[in-house]
Order: structure tokens, then C-alpha cells, then sequence
């Protein structure tokens, strides 16, 4: 066995047993296996040499394996809570694939790890080490292939390309992480079928097991059923719909139905993308939540990008829906950097949700 198996298999036992360990030997032991991951467990005269590409990761040769990952820094200046600079995710992904019909895939998040605020100063109070996925896929054919563990929720677009890197704003649509739980921890199949003269991606999922360590501030699946369809609508673009049968942690008995619909178009460097939501309860003492957003992209030179979007959410509480407006730039520094800087304001914020002045560097390596 070499090192990089060896601290897969720990860290899957780690995670999926739910057993903790300090903050400082995670980090040691990510920077014992970053120094010495050419070396195998047991003594060998072989020679590794690694294949390194920003934003692709590094790929060990003989292994199957892959290191990778991004790194988000910020400063916030929220209306809500106190200005603050920190890193705000460190998440490292780990790939397998044994060239054949089976592929493994993990991703360890770091989130806050450290962070100055105006009231505390420098502070690690709010980092939390997160199991965002870790799941084995066995890849039969382009039509169907089946992934067990625990993935990011197929519902709309945006919550399975969310990394910082991939994405135009530092603030996340309220729609995209406030209607479902973003992670399930189950089974899924997905492929594309042919059908006339295009084809349709699929993915049916079910989650049927408790959640590998649940984020805290997050309301996890009880039991969920679902499934995601994306059809193109031309070579431009693509139009998505979802739906859901789900109960969570906080509120089991209470089954909810959500239905949602998604859109994306793209063409010279300009951008359109959308998501809509209406979540039912069957619980009649809850109320329906529904909401949309629309943010359009602007090229402005080579490297610099204007972005604009608009929000609606109404989450079923008495009163007037909210309204959230964003405006700002991101600069593509590279493939695998982006900057970025935007303001948001919105009115009925009851849910305090992000609003302000906002700017990140995130970086994928």
C-alpha cells in the first residue's frame, strides 16, 4: 500500500465513523503526505515523478490517484454581522480512477478556517472541518452509471458547480441553498440517453441513511427521493427541471415536495442563467416557499466581467417576500483564479440574508 491510499482509507474511516481529530494534525498529516507522497509505505528504489497543472491537480503516475482542490479568501463588510477578512474555504479533492469502470471521489472542506472580525479580531472560532462528498462511481456505459455515498444535491445547476472558482459571485442565490439540503447521502444513477436528434442528462437519486457528518448550521435529509433532467434547448443552451420528495432531520413526519426549473445560455463570453423553487409541505401549518433568481454576465474587456442579478424569495414566513439586487465585476486573473467584488441590497430582509459589499480571490489547484 502506498501513502496515498493509506490516508484515503484513514480518512474515510475517519469521516464515515464520525471520529474527530484536532485541527492541527489534519493539517499535519495533509503536510506529511504533501511532502512526502512520492515516497511509498514500504521502502522502494522506484522513481515517481508527478505531473502537476494549476487548476487540473496533481496526478501521481502508477497510483490512479489525483490531488486537488481551491482555496477561497474574502472580506465582507455585511449589514448583518461584523466586517470581516478571512479564509473562507480550503477544500482539498482527492480522485481515484483505476482506468476501468470504477472512480473514487472526495472532497474535505476547511470552511473559516481563519478569519479577523471587527468585534473579535482574529478568531478560528467558526472553522469547522466539512465532509462535503466521498462516493464510488461504477461507470457502466454513457447511458447509465451508479454512484453511491454522499454527493451534492442534484437540484438546478448551480449547487453541483458552486466551488468558488466556477462561479461569477462571492454571495450564493438564496434559492439554490435555503429550499433543499445541498448534500445526500445515498445512491444515484445518471447518463445521457440519445433521444431524437439531441439527448437528455438524467440523474435519480435516493437518500435512504443518515448524512456522513452533517454540517451543523445545515438541516439535513431524513429520507429524500428525487431526480434531475437537462435538455438542450439549442447549442447555446440548456434548460433544467427538478424535482424532489423529502423529509429533513428538523422536521420528520413533515414531507415536502419541491419542483424546480433551471435555465443557462451562453454565447461570446455573455452568460444568462436561472432557478426557480416552489417547495410544498404537506403539513398544512407550514407554509409554501417559492423564489427565482436571474443574473446575466457582460464581458467588459479581455479579463474583466460585469455581472447583474435579481432574487426573489419568500419562504412561507407572514409578510412581504424579499427582493435582493446584486451588481459587481470579477476579474478572470487566470483559468484557475478569479476576482471578485459586488454589492447587494435588498429590502424585507427577515431572513438575514447576505447584504453588502463583498470581494474574494478564490484559486483552483
Amino acid at each position: 500500500m502506498n501513502a496515498q491510499a493509506l490516508y484515503g482509507t484513514i480518512g474515510f474511516f475517519l469521516f464515515r465513523y464520525q471520529i474527530m481529530i484536532p485541527l492541527k494534525y489534519f493539517l499535519l498529516l495533509h503536510a506529511l503526505l504533501l511532502l512526502f507522497g512520492n515516497m511509498p509505505v514500504w521502502a522502494s528504489d522506484s522513481e515517481i515523478n508527478f505531473d502537476y497543472q494549476p487548476g487540473k491537480g496533481l496526478q501521481i503516475p502508477g497510483t490512479g490517484l489525483n490531488f486537488g482542490g481551491y482555496a477561497d479568501f474574502g472580506i465582507q463588510n455585511d449589514r448583518q454581522h461584523p466586517t470581516s477578512i478571512s479564509i473562507n474555504n480550503l477544500s482539498i479533492f482527492l480522485h481515484w480512477d483505476n482506468d476501468g469502470k470504477v472512480r473514487v471521489f472526495s472532497e474535505l472542506d476547511l470552511e473559516n478556517a481563519l478569519a479577523w472580525e471587527s468585534a473579535n479580531g482574529v478568531t478560528t472560532n467558526h472553522a469547522y472541518l466539512g465532509l462535503e462528498r466521498l462516493y464510488a462511481d461504477y461507470l457502466y456505459s454513457e447511458k447509465l452509471n451508479l454512484r453511491a455515498g454522499k454527493f451534492l444535491t442534484p437540484i438546478g445547476r448551480w449547487n453541483v458547480i458552486h466551488a468558488a472558482p466556477l462561479v461569477w459571485t462571492t454571495s450564493r442565490p438564496l434559492v439554490t441553498e435555503r429550499s433543499f439540503p445541498t448534500n445526500a447521502t445515498g445512491g444515484m444513477a445518471y447518463g445521457t440517453i440519445p433521444i431524437w436528434n439531441s439527448a437528455i442528462d438524467y440523474s435519480i437519486y435516493a437518500a435512504m441513511t443518515q448524512d456522513w457528518r452533517s454540517d451543523p448550521k445545515l438541516d439535513p435529509f431524513e429520507e429524500a427521493y428525487g431526480f434531475h433532467l437537462t435538455l438542450p434547448t439549442s447549442h447555446l443552451g440548456e434548460i433544467g427541471v427538478s424535482y424532489a420528495n423529502f423529509e429533513q432531520k428538523s422536521s420528520i413526519g413533515d414531507r415536502k415536495n419541491l419542483v424546480g426549473i433551471d435555465y443557462f445560455w451562453s454565447k461570446n463570453r455573455y452568460e444568462i442563467s436561472s432557478e426557480g423553487v416552489y417547495r410544498r409541505s404537506e403539513n398544512a401549518a407550514y407554509r409554501d416557499t417559492k423564489g427565482i433568481f436571474i443574473q446575466g454576465v457582460a464581458p467588459i474587456s479581455q479579463s474583466w466581467y460585469g455581472i447583474g442579478r435579481y432574487e426573489f424569495y419568500d419562504n412561507g414566513d407572514p409578510g412581504a417576500a424579499m427582493n435582493l439586487w446584486l451588481g459587481g465585476v470579477a476579474k478572470r486573473v487566470s483559468p484557475a483564479m478569479i476576482f471578485k467584488a459586488e454589492f447587494s441590497h435588498a429590502d424585507n430582509n427577515r431572513i438575514k440574508a447576505p447584504e453588502g459589499f463583498f470581494t474574494s480571490l478564490a484559486i483552483l489547484f
